[in-house]
């Protein structure tokens, strides 16, 4: 399958924070806000995006991630800010009903997003299953002392360029690449990786340094327990899709795990491929799959082929 359009790039301020928004399809197609992925961008859609005709895929760089700016250093990335994020450049954009096309992280954002608003019209969770960094109750407090001890330990030590912010950290292009497969997903072909990395290196000299925000490997101090993501899944009342890659992140014990909390009317398919089957190779059966949901819960798409 051969792209159908070209992608244009937005820059959005948001209370003095910049969002890199990739989009595309035509401003007037069914609204669909795409988003990525844990250390992802929004080039997560980049082979996917194009060829959802008919529709105007809006995908940002989440906060620290990508080409967007980092959060002030007395900040950090919480799943609820990001979902605020989200709000806004949906409102930045005059969206008004708006579909959801989320991968991994992405799909606890949009978890949070479902019980922010009433104007989402459906959501599409691709390998994620809402939150996916949870605590154990009984753990939060020595959790939230791990947590702080390790944010002082990084910021004295060079992991993942925290003592020389902007510094050079490979020599090559193909340093970088392999890095990013082998922490972060091994399955993840050279192409799909290149992708991924290409939105999120700087050249420094004769080298390269990661764009993101090296505070994203850090943990939340105080993230939701499994109780409390298992209660935001279970609270979606819009139409919710899973598609879910059969060698993915809940290819074994996840989906179990989390299949209990989702709602009656959630419809869970499952595709070939691992955790980025949508970046890898969509295919025509999950393209039309994709586009049969968005087409059935968009009211003006419905109206449009009753008018034809």
């Amino acid at each position: 399958m051969r792209s159908q359009c070209s992608p244009k790039d937005h820059l959005l301020d948001l209370d003095g924070v910049e969002i890199a928004v990739r989009c595309w399809g035509p401003e007037d197609g069914i609204p669909v806000l795409a988003l990525h992925g844990w250390l992802d961008n929004a080039a997560s859609f980049e082979r996917l995006a194009p060829l959802l005709d008919g529709c105007f895929v809006v995908a940002p760089d989440l906060a620290g991630h990508g080409r967007s700016d980092h959060r002030r250093d007395d900040s950090g990335y919480y799943l609820w800010e990001h979902a605020e994020d989200m709000l806004a450049v949906v409102d930045s954009l005059g969206l008004g009903h708006f579909h959801v096309v989320a991968h991994g992280m992405g799909t606890g954002i949009a978890s949070l997003l479902a019980a922010l608003t009433s104007s989402i019209a459906s959501m599409i969770f691709l390998d994620g299953m809402g939150v996916p960094f949870t605590v154990a109750a009984d753990d939060r407090v020595q959790h939230l002392a791990r947590a702080y001890r390790l944010k002082r330990m990084v910021r004295r030590s060079r992991l993942q360029g925290f003592a020389e912010p902007g510094g050079c950290q490979f020599d090559d292009l193909e340093s970088a690449l392999m890095q990013r497969r082998n922490r972060l997903d091994s399955t993840l072909s050279s192409e799909a990786a290149r992708l991924l990395a290409l939105r999120d290196l700087l050249q420094v000299g004769d080298g390269y340094c990661w764009r993101h925000d090296p505070r994203l490997v850090l943990p939340e101090p105080m993230p939701l327990t499994e109780h409390e993501a298992c209660d935001l899944l279970r609270q979606i009342a819009c139409p919710l899709y899973l598609m879910l890659g059969r060698q993915g992140a809940f290819a074994g014990d996840g989906f179990e795990q989390r299949q209990g909390a989702l709602p009656e009317h959630a419809r869970v398919t499952w595709h070939p491929g691992g955790h980025h089957f949508h970046l890898e190779a969509p295919d025509r059966a999950l393209v039309d799959q994709i586009l049969r949901v968005l087409a059935s819960h968009d009211s003006a798409q419905l109206q449009r082929l009753v008018n034809e």
